[in-house]
């Protein structure tokens, strides 16, 4: 299915969804249940930089998923005047996402979702690890190990992914969400001694990671929210970083509140009807 023929597919089913909620409203009245049938909602899917850790305000909602509320799907709930289901949670793959995160996608009036996964699966946050000594070869071996799960099983798992929200929500808007390039490719503290050559490696990897989402993305007719141009200059280590160093605690190499404002800026606008 090309790219256009996805997204006339999913105008066409909301026109119709937009008719059936009308009747289900009409004809639901005398229900207890018809009322919450027809709200328009946003579902917002992901990992960490979908959650929002490192931008602090984190919900207080008996989890460990670190939703903030200043993410950009909270700022795109607003945008869009729509109900939030914030699923998004700290340190998903794509598999957590599958088995957790869809319980409120629905037929009729999810209107729009996001989807921003696929970091946790290439193990980025071991990379960093690896690389955060003075081994290079380590770094590298670990890169590499990432490249090789983003080309050969990623695309594949997302691709089930992708397939499953269709299915549940055939009508929704979807906006896949890629992730910024981290380093500003110098050194500093905050980059915990990897090196700027390490750095570019990383970044590269990342690229990587956001063709590789992008293309898939792309086979399913969704549009692709890519926000390395917008975070460029303002990578850990920049002199106005929207990237978090390393802070000690999980926030470490995130998007602080600044990124997610950033993050909503190039979201929003593809969030269309």
């Amino acid at each position: 299915m090309s790219f256009k023929e996805g997204k006339s597919r999913r105008v066409l089913a909301r026109v119709a969804a937009v008719a059936a909620a009308a009747g289900l409203g009409v004809a639901g009245l005398a229900g207890s249940a018809s009322a919450d049938v027809t709200i328009q909602q946003y579902v917002a899917l992901g990992d960490s930089y979908a959650s929002g850790v490192g931008a602090g305000d984190y919900a207080d909602d008996g989890t460990d998923c670190y939703r903030s509320a200043n993410a950009y799907a909270k700022q795109a709930s607003v945008a869009l005047g729509e109900r939030l289901w914030f699923e998004a949670c700290s340190g998903a793959r794509v598999e957590d996402v599958v088995a957790d995160q869809l319980d409120h996608l629905y037929e009729v009036n999810t209107e729009h979702v996001t989807i921003g996964v696929g970091g946790n699966d290439a193990g980025f946050s071991s990379v960093l690890g690896a690389c955060a000594g003075t081994d290079t070869a380590l770094c590298r071996t670990a890169i590499t190990n990432a490249r090789t799960v983003i080309t050969d099983s990623l695309p594949a798992e997302l691709d089930d992914l992708y397939t499953r929200v269709e299915n549940r929500a055939f009508s929704a808007e979807v906006v896949v969400v890629g992730n910024p390039r981290l380093f500003n490719e110098t050194a500093c503290s905050g980059a915990l001694a990897i090196t700027p050559e390490e750095q570019a490696l990383l970044n590269d990897a990342a690229d990587l990671l956001a063709e590789t989402t992008a293309a898939v993305a792309a086979d399913h007719g969704f549009d692709f929210a890519d926000p390395r141009a917008a975070f460029e200059g303002h990578g850990v280590c920049s002199a106005d970083p929207w990237i978090l160093g390393y802070t000690g605690t999980l926030e470490s190499f995130h998007p602080n509140a600044a990124g997610q404002d950033a993050y909503a800026d190039v979201v929003i606008p593809l969030l269309d009807y």
